[in-house]
């Protein structure tokens, strides 16, 4: 009876290990599908079933080669693309090309809009401490590409605090379906602290929240808190090897901008290819979990009765 319920609790054990231990799912692509940096799980299905490399060979001119050692688990690291983005050829073993993928990084931007109009962006306008404001968040290649990607909206203070839930609404999990998406959530500068620092991160996949780099910034510092006069500093996309240049806008609100919708001010945004450390290969579990989720429940069942 006690060997019966030792084999019970090792059973018990081995189900709660199993759950905990399920697999990711793949993501399957086919020519034409786009890939990110620090992807992993990747699928390469249909006509690109026998992947063996990817070649960035613009005008039959091969300039990098990356080594796919599994089309159907392959994993995208930064080492491996470097500098190379945009349309890459899939071939097979006997180098015959199959087809294409484009290759980008998961860039991230964001900018701040008035929420009345969704357009007037504090870069023209500034801010006014009783307004309410979104945030809209730019991801030109990931949006469109049904990753189900999402990100974080976080607000910095001046002790380094974080949080992503200001005026009562929570900015984090934002999914990220398009080249563009306009918060539904909105905040006021009123309710920030003196210094804010805010920006947008990546919360899913958990590749790009752990290795992709975090967007641009946009920094409020209120001079006096009882004048709306804000010095707002915007902070490009950060690098790892180079300080980025900072411009910093001074301004004092004293009318409230348009409230008709009108054209987003022009603006020259500068990226940099990301230059992050050395991505760790997530390794691949096997799906034996799941299938020994149903057997131990059996064996338990039938040793309880006896």
């Amino acid at each position: 009876m006690q060997q019966k319920r030792i084999l019970l609790i090792l059973l018990i054990g081995l189900l709660a290990v199993s759950l905990v231990a399920s697999p990711a799912a793949a993501r399957g692509v086919s020519s034409g599908s786009t890939l990110f940096v620090y992807e992993n799980g990747i699928n390469f299905t249909g006509d690109l079933v026998g992947t063996a490399q990817l070649q960035y060979n613009p005008n039959n001119n091969v300039l990098n080669t990356i080594v796919v050692q599994d089309a159907s688990n392959f994993e995208l690291l930064a080492a491996s693309v470097g500098s190379y983005t945009g349309s890459w050829d899939a071939v097979d073993s006997s180098g015959t090309k199959l087809g294409t993928v484009m290759i980008y990084y998961p860039e991230l931007s964001i900018d701040i809009v008035l929420a009345k109009d969704g357009v007037s962006s504090v870069q023209q306008w500034g801010f006014l401490d009783t307004e309410y404001y979104q945030v809209k968040i730019n991801a030109p290649h990931v949006g469109p590409s049904g990753l189900g990607a999402k990100v974080n909206v976080v607000f910095q203070g001046a002790d380094g605090s974080e949080t992503t839930y200001v005026s009562g609404s929570n900015f984090a999990d934002i999914p990220v379906n398009s080249a563009q998406v306009l918060t539904t959530q909105s905040f006021r500068p009123k309710d920030l602290g003196k210094t804010t620092t805010i920006y947008a991160e990546w919360s899913e996949p958990a590749s790009f929240r752990n290795y992709a780099q975090k967007s641009n910034s946009i920094t409020m510092d209120y001079t006096d808190v009882t004048d709306p006069g804000l010095t707002i500093t915007f902070n490009p996309t950060p690098t790892k090897t180079t300080v980025p240049p900072t411009t910093t806008v001074t301004t004092v609100a004293t009318t409230v901008p348009p409230t008709t919708a009108g054209t987003t001010p022009a603006t020259t945004e500068t990226t940099s290819e990301p230059t992050t450390g050395t991505q760790t290969p997530v390794p691949t579990q096997s799906p034996l979990p799941v299938l020994l989720v149903p057997l131990s429940l059996l064996a338990g069942l039938v040793l309880y009765r006896k």
